[in-house]
């Protein structure tokens, strides 16, 4: 069994080996996450993928420590248990999320607008 310790010097090695053959090309330290953010204003298409909530049970309902599998089992129980709970709070947050985003579009436009009209007004 390895301890934490080990497979934490196994794993930034393993990564390490990884960008020396050019793997993670492109990213930093941060992530594409976060460097879609630091890039500047992120896509419209963007924000749309990031507004719909989708949760993966495969990536939640798993435990990685050494006995695991009754944590996992407690997992699957809770995710049972409260599903439908779940489902209506996916639902009502990706919506609330597209109208957010349509409302700001609809705001950018505008705003894009009334900057037209003043610079039309200041050139007369």
């Amino acid at each position: 069994m390895t301890s934490p310790e080990e497979a934490e010097a196994v794993a930034a090695e393993a990564a390490r080996l990884r960008r020396a053959a050019g793997g993670y090309a492109g990213l930093d330290a941060r992530g594409a996450l976060d460097e879609s953010i630091v890039a500047g204003e992120p896509s419209r298409e963007l924000l749309s993928r990031w507004a719909v909530i989708e949760i993966e049970p495969d990536e939640v309902l798993y435990s990685t420590r050494p006995a695991g599998a009754p944590i996992t089992w407690a997992k699957r129980l809770l995710v049972r248990l409260l599903r439908q709970y779940l489902v209506e709070l996916e639902a009502r947050q990706t919506r609330f999320n597209i109208a957010l985003l349509e409302r700001l579009g609809s705001l950018e436009q505008r705003v894009e607008a009334l900057e037209r009209d003043g610079a039309g007004r200041r050139d007369t």
